[in-house]
């Protein structure tokens, strides 16, 4: 089968169309880079750690396995020095707490099937899986 040039260029535009498009769908190849696949919006999140104004040590933001996002926080402040914030998809569903008051620490899980890893990672902080091993996938949020 014999083709013509404007034959020719249509099946090169096509390939080079249907290209684009698959290169969109590859992780970090385009897309909204605040919305994971899960469709956690991390724009709020975001915005939340940024806003806070004791975090001249520590101001992290941690995605785990798609669903949750945790925050962890600590600066130089006289009350509210440390805060560990476990979220669901919102800012406004939290799931567990623990931070520092003028009354000592204070620690609450408002849904306890949380307790148990909240427990883990707040004393793993320093390890990049936050203590929950590979039966979790933890990726840092970068803000």
């Amino acid at each position: 089968m014999r083709t013509t040039n404007g034959q020719s260029r249509a099946r090169i535009l096509i390939l080079i169309a249907s290209l684009s498009a698959a290169l969109l769908l590859l992780p970090g190849c385009g897309g909204n880079p605040t919305q994971p696949p899960t469709g956690i919006d991390l724009t709020s999140f975001k915005s939340l750690a940024r806003g806070d104004s004791c975090t001249n040590i520590r101001n992290r933001l941690f995605l785990i396995d798609g669903k949750l996002v945790f925050w962890d926080r600590a600066g130089n402040c006289s009350d509210a020095a440390y805060g560990e914030t476990l979220f669901g998809s919102t800012i406004s569903d939290t799931l567990c707490d623990f931070h520092d008051s003028i009354a000592g620490p204070i620690k609450i899980c408002q849904d306890d099937r949380y307790r148990e890893m909240f427990d883990t990672i707040i004393v793993n902080l320093d390890k990049p899986d936050l203590g929950l091993g590979s039966r979790h996938k933890v990726q840092p949020i970068h803000f």
